[in-house]
């Protein structure tokens, strides 16, 4: 049972990005609908921890309550209050993550969601606003990230076959270009904050992988991000430096350790290259055993 519980929590805490966004979107689901059984329980009131919920952590409609609850332009993408709702977008986030994370990484599949969420809130935000027949809501849940990250999936490799129910056969693109279909179609229906927000997150997925074929990363404007409120929140401390110099090894970089890393990395690209077009030609399922394991390792370089 330690073993389970250290493994839980090494996956959480250090696994992959995929990994952790499926921990986090499940920890908050648990902790709201224990803290809402509990608190029913004790008070009699079944509507209390979902008021507190969609005020602090669901995004607004309404531009005024935005500005006073900026955050939940993050949070609504990693809370969702019904278990049908969480358990879809889970098993979309999951299968679509990880065709996404075998060929472009983790940190493109993070940077996916992040601004596929962003992107579908502030879609939502700008129509409800503009629209006479959408009134004032609030809206939760991870799909314009998951969305993001499906499409961004079939934008990239549109012609790899992937199988719906284990059963039918289609190729990639026509799955995400049934989804946006569907989306488009129901804008007016009883969730058309949800397929505003799916149509947001296609439209970012689109920008991104556009942008990443012309050689700009949107994953490093966020890692940077990252980076910079980790450093405020967690500062190393400050080293005193040694008097004099260091004349060692480790005070310089050969010639020749610079030039044998600049010939393997074409060595990469080339091989990488030729994988990929390879999986355009004749699908993921071609590939041998060799060249999965390669086009693994590459990625998550990146």
């Amino acid at each position: 049972m330690s073993d389970l519980f250290n493994k839980a929590k090494h996956d959480a805490f250090k696994g992959d990005y995929l990994t952790r966004l499926l921990y986090l979107n499940i920890s908050v689901f648990i902790l709201y609908t224990l803290t809402n059984a509990f608190t029913s329980l004790l008070t009699g009131n079944f509507n209390l921890i979902p008021n507190i919920s969609d005020d602090l952590l669901a995004l607004p409609s309404d531009t005024w309550r935005l500005l006073l609850r900026p955050w939940t332009l993050l949070t609504y993408m990693f809370t969702h209050f019904g278990f049908r709702h969480i358990l879809f977008n889970m098993i979309v986030l999951y299968f679509s993550g990880k065709i996404l994370m075998e060929y472009l990484g983790e940190k493109r599949l993070l940077a996916l969601y992040i601004y596929g969420g962003i992107g579908g809130g502030l879609l939502y935000i700008i129509l409800y606003n503009l629209s006479p027949i959408l009134g004032e809501s609030s809206m939760v849940g991870a799909s314009a990230g998951c969305i993001a990250i499906l499409v961004a999936g079939a934008l990239y490799m549109p012609n790899m076959p992937v199988r719906l129910w284990g059963i039918f056969e289609i190729k990639y693109w026509m799955l995400a270009a049934g989804i946006v279909t569907l989306d488009v179609l129901n804008l007016t229906g009883s969730n058309a904050g949800g397929h505003i927000a799916h149509l947001g997150g296609a439209i970012v997925a689109f920008f991104f992988i556009r942008s990443m074929r012309q050689g700009h990363e949107w994953n490093v404007y966020l890692f940077q991000v990252i980076d910079g409120v980790r450093n405020m929140l967690f500062r190393p401390k400050s080293k005193k430096r040694r008097r004099g110099f260091s004349f060692g090894e480790s005070s310089y970089v050969k010639y020749e350790d610079v030039k044998k890393s600049k010939s393997s990395s074409q060595e990469d690209t080339a091989r990488m290259d030729e994988i990929l077009d390879k999986i355009k030609e004749k699908g993921y399922d071609s590939l041998t055993k060799e060249e999965k394991a390669y086009l693994f390792k590459i990625s998550n370089k990146e």
